[in-house]
């Protein structure tokens, strides 16, 4: 993308540092294209040419700093991809989930956030979710046509989000294992035996 090309990538991730540190001090909401310039040591000009704007800006720093594990993961297996790409969801902080619970709480009011939310953050979720699935067909694993398919990708993040709602605590490494192996596998087709 030749819009990008004038900032280096240290530059663009002192940029996005600067973001997220804001967007956790003051709330998505309460950030302003002048504050992030004013601290990032730029100008609106350059943000707005970049990112086109907050909502892009914001959900970039985010997802530049934490790409989702599914992305490069190929274990062999479909469960031990699955296990794999959650395990770093267990060490995620109480911050992060913080983060993102504003984000997509302000998503809610923000079509702009909401678009932005979907394409850098959802889509590549569930293309990886899509590519675990599609090897696991190859391998002869699960089903042609797995029934809980088109379900897989929101089942995989809800341990995370709605978790610590329910009860107070985040998903450890043991329940996200046993998630798995009682939700995500048999959506997919899988039968435990035992």
């Amino acid at each position: 993308m030749e819009r990008r090309s004038r900032l280096t990538p240290e530059r663009e991730a002192e940029i996005y540092e600067c973001v997220e540190r804001l967007v956790r001090e003051h709330g998505y909401e309460n950030v302003t294209m002048q504050q992030i310039a004013a601290e990032a040591h730029t100008s609106t000009a350059t943000l707005y040419r970049h990112w086109n704007g907050k909502p892009r800006l914001v959900v970039e720093a985010v997802r530049n700093r934490k790409p989702h594990p599914l992305e490069a993961v190929d274990t062999g297996s479909l469960r031990g991809d699955l296990v794999a790409g959650v395990g770093p969801m267990e060490h995620a902080a109480p911050g992060d989930h913080e983060l993102m619970a504003g984000i997509h709480n302000a998503a809610r009011s923000d079509d702009d956030l909401a678009a932005a939310v979907r394409e850098v953050m959802a889509a590549p979720i569930e293309r990886a979710v899509e590519t675990v699935i599609d090897r696991a067909i190859a391998r002869g694993e699960i089903p042609p046509d797995p029934p809980g398919r088109r379900f897989v990708h929101e089942l995989l993040l809800a341990p995370i989000a709605v978790r610590p709602m329910m009860t107070g605590k985040h998903p450890d490494s043991e329940y996200l294992t046993a998630y798995i192996d009682a939700v995500i596998l048999p959506a997919l087709g899988v039968r435990r035996d035992h």
